[in-house]
């Protein structure tokens, strides 16, 4: 175990040194939550605030921010110019060089978590999740399901630039068409169809749910389908996983 935290403290700095990555992971959700809150913010319909709607929903963006290229591209990367090649000739086992950087992710994605929930409490009145232990559960089974996703999907790219087009292409579809920033209420009927086929739709519902309306035993379906695609991803990814170009 003191292998992988060594190994995930090393690749924690290492993410801190790439000044974009720290811009996109940190500072671009905060700005477009800014943007957003001056447009939307007080002109709410419905019982919830901006806030309340707005902060689980970006948060559910980071897993994926994160998912796909804090853990998907890097690795791709590292997969083209023979980095984990020459871990494989090391003694470390390819589950802790994978656990290294699954711990690094989630640290990651933990502070620009915890970086937007401060954000809004400070600029739009956020209180805290109103079942706590559920949000927190909910947030467990949303990186279970992404993380070995966003791996699987990354392992199909032949190059680093494929990997980044892959995974801006799954962003961009799960930013736009997951009810994220627009409501899914607001769509065309098919893209409401196509909303509930990405695996972020069910990560917004139950985030939004558990932060402001009830505890995650009422979210059994979207309990279900990010378990059932943790399970998929998981398996897929340990097969199609390439350690290197050849």
């Amino acid at each position: 175990m003191n292998t992988v935290i060594k190994l995930a403290n090393i690749e924690t700095r290492m993410f801190f040194r790439d000044r974009l990555s720290v811009f996109w992971t940190f500072l671009f959700p905060v700005v477009m939550i800014w943007l957003f809150g001056s447009m939307f913010s007080g002109n709410m319909a419905g019982p919830f605030s901006f806030a309340e709607l707005f902060i689980p929903s970006w948060i559910g963006v980071n897993i994926v921010t994160t998912s796909f290229f804090t853990l998907g591209t890097v690795l791709a990367g590292y997969r083209e110019t023979g980095v984990l090649r020459r871990y494989q000739s090391t003694p470390l086992p390819p589950w802790k060089i994978l656990t290294a950087h699954t711990v690094q992710g989630t640290v990651i994605f933990i502070i620009s978590a915890l970086l937007l929930m401060i954000f809004g409490m400070v600029m739009y009145d956020l209180e805290a999740p109103l079942y706590i232990g559920s949000t927190l559960l909910a947030l467990l089974i949303s990186i279970v399901a992404f993380f070995p996703f966003a791996l699987f999907v990354t392992s199909l790219a032949k190059n680093t630039q494929s990997a980044a087009a892959i995974s801006s292409l799954f962003l961009n579809l799960m930013l736009f068409l997951s009810g994220a920033t627009f409501p899914v209420e607001m769509m065309p009927t098919i893209l409401q169809y196509v909303s509930k086929v990405l695996p972020l739709y069910y990560v917004i519902q139950m985030l939004r749910g558990t932060w402001n309306e009830a505890p995650i035993t009422e979210y059994g379906l979207e309990v279900g389908i990010l378990l059932g695609i943790a399970v998929v991803s998981i398996v897929l990814a340990s097969r199609f996983f390439r350690w290197s170009d050849r």
